[in-house]
């Protein structure tokens, strides 16, 4: 249970149980991609001042591009970081709610009511999600609702276990009316 942690549309009462986002390690392809781009530099540009492969031109054009260069590595590493820390799924005593960011501009916003859960599954396929126990969470909701999908999460089969807890005190709480 995250302490400390509100979000914005909480209701008075309401607790966050879980708070997932994508695994760590998901974030591997993109930062080695940003550390290549970063040494890239390094390496090409001493051998093209070395074999003088480029016409000689003014030291200002040489380092613009070099800045330039790392302006876009930088902020292609920093909307990474952004995406990946902002789309969350909370699962709170009450709700189940899916903030998916598909860039820095658009983000979608989905809940649910813990009542209206009719089946929740996971999905672990290969050995990369086997190995670092991570996968994906299915929520299917009522009939016209959509399916709720947790890509990635860490110990998929634990999320799916408190859901469906959660899900059943929801039951006993129903039939207790």
């Amino acid at each position: 249970m995250p302490d400390g942690m509100r979000f914005e549309t909480q209701e008075p009462g309401e607790v966050i149980i879980l708070l997932l986002r994508r695994h760590g390690i998901t974030n591997l392809p993109w930062l080695l991609t940003g550390l290549v781009l970063i040494i890239f530099p390094v390496i090409i540009l001493p051998l093209i001042l070395i074999n003088r492969t480029v016409p000689a031109a003014p030291a200002f054009l040489f380092n613009s591009i070099i800045l330039l260069w790392y302006l876009f590595t930088f902020s292609y590493l920093l909307v990474n970081f952004i995406l990946w820390y902002f789309t969350v799924s909370i699962v709170s005593n009450e709700r189940i709610i899916d903030i998916d960011f598909l860039n820095v501009l658009h983000k979608k916003f989905s809940e649910t009511r813990i009542a209206k859960v009719e089946d929740v599954t996971q999905r672990t396929g290969g050995f990369i999600q086997a190995f670092f126990n991570f996968g994906d969470v299915f929520v299917q909701t009522a009939a016209n609702e959509q399916v709720f999908q947790f890509h990635a999460v860490p110990q998929p089969d634990e999320v799916v276990r408190i859901i469906n807890q959660l899900m059943g005190k929801e039951e006993e709480e129903n039939e207790n009316k």
